[in-house]
């Protein structure tokens, strides 16, 4: 009898709470914000609950954020830690950085856009999310194929993780708001050659703070 083939699991964690204003939008390559007293709290609880896990391999974001998340994990479970730019949120370009009331105030055409339709409005220089797919999706497919039956844990950022979640269950992209990932919040997807399966989404057990940051 053929032995059945093995899915390649893979458990998704956002990043503890940054040290960041949580009315700015976030920027990767301006500012780089390590984790608040309860960020790494919450970082430490996402590693205790994979402290039973065998842990094949860590990728990371190279963010501070995800770095100091994904070295906690790595504390307890021992496996090896790779970083991958490609991992890194999604940018807004001219509006990185920026209050959301000076959003709103200096531009306030493309703000009022941009709520109206999330997914088809693109700040100058931002990604576009459809494009943002794509690059979260080739990312995960690279690391799917180095690691094929393993247990893989992929520390990363409320947008890259919807994305993944979009992907690997077929969802539209224009649903990717309808999905909540909170701070240090595990999400396991097992990839198999016919279908992928979302084991759990957003599991956690400590307590959740403001996030303004899930957009």
């Amino acid at each position: 009898m053929r032995e059945k083939e093995k899915s390649t699991r893979v458990i998704y964690v956002r990043h503890g709470q940054a040290d960041f204003p949580h009315d700015r939008l976030y920027c990767d390559d301006r500012e780089d914000p390590g984790l608040t007293a309860a960020g790494l709290e919450q970082a430490r609880y996402a590693a205790r609950m994979l402290a039973t896990e065998a842990v094949d391999v860590i990728y990371a974001s190279p963010m501070l954020r995800t770095l100091r998340t994904a070295e906690e994990i790595v504390d307890v479970t021992g496996a090896p830690l790779h970083t991958d730019e490609r991992l890194k949120e999604r940018p807004f370009g001219i509006w990185d950085g920026l209050f959301f009331d000076d959003i709103a105030r200096d531009y306030p055409d493309g703000f009022k856009a941009w709520k109206a339709d999330p997914v088809n409005y693109v700040p100058e220089g931002g990604e576009a999310i459809r494009d943002h797919r794509v690059r979260i999706k080739e990312v995960v497919s690279d690391i799917l194929h180095r690691h094929p039956g393993e247990l893989i844990v992929i520390v990363a950022h409320v947008g890259p993780i919807r994305m993944c979640i979009t992907d690997a269950i077929g969802m539209p992209v224009e649903g990717y708001r309808q999905l909540t990932i909170d701070y240090g919040a595990l999400t396991r997807v097992d990839y198999g050659r016919r279908q992928n399966n979302l084991v759990y989404m957003n599991y956690r057990y400590h307590p959740q703070v403001a996030d303004a940051h899930a957009i």
